[in-house]
């Protein structure tokens, strides 16, 4: 028995096996041209944090023709200008404070000094305390590690052993006006820090 088709049928085939054929063939040749790859796109951060502010430049291109070396002009660095520092800053560094503090007698009147062990659970429920007390007196708040010398050093030969948890009360221009050994509520700041303020 022989199977045979019909014309129409042969005719059928034989197109689809010819537009395959040209389909895949031509799918072949440009899988085989060049394919251009875009350029990785660059994302250029803009600096933040110390040092932000200075200028950096960027030589220009060199190019070939005259025109162009005439157009570039050289750029000068500008010399960074040294922050001046409030009055209240000054007198707090000459009374011998660690910078953290005289920075915070710049910026408020009275500031509350938390003496911490960072390593001690009751240390960060003093530390808690002390910077809630803070608030909410509204004065300022400088926390400092009794185990890091650059922090307390300065602190420690002018007033010697500190304790931890431990308070301090200071007014401007860098008095010491209150010093709390122990825990103190949030009560006890609040209320030592306005004593302060208050000059009582």
């Amino acid at each position: 028995m022989t199977l045979s088709l019909s014309p129409p049928i042969r005719y059928a085939a034989l197109a689809a096996l010819l537009g395959a054929l040209l389909l895949g063939g031509g799918m072949t040749m440009l899988g085989h041209g060049k394919t251009s790859v875009a350029a990785p796109h660059v994302i250029k951060h803009h600096p933040f944090g110390p040092g932000a502010n200075k200028k950096v430049t960027v030589s220009p291109k060199k190019h070939s023709t005259k025109a162009a070396k005439a157009k570039a002009t050289p750029t000068v660095p500008v010399a960074p200008k040294a922050a001046v520092q409030p009055s209240f800053v000054i007198a707090a560094l000459a009374a011998g404070l660690p910078n953290a503090i005289a920075t915070a007698l710049g910026r408020h009147q009275t500031v509350v000094v938390s003496l911490y062990n960072p390593y001690s659970e009751v240390d960060g429920i003093a530390f808690a305390e002390a910077r809630a007390g803070a608030k909410s007196a509204g004065v300022g708040f400088v926390p400092l590690n009794v185990l890091s010398e650059a922090q307390v050093g300065k602190l420690t030969q002018m007033l010697g052993l500190l304790p931890d948890p431990g308070l301090l009360v200071y007014i401007r221009p860098g008095t010491l006006v209150a010093r709390i050994g122990g825990f103190a509520d949030k009560e006890t700041v609040a209320q030592a820090a306005q004593n302060a303020a208050r000059g009582t």
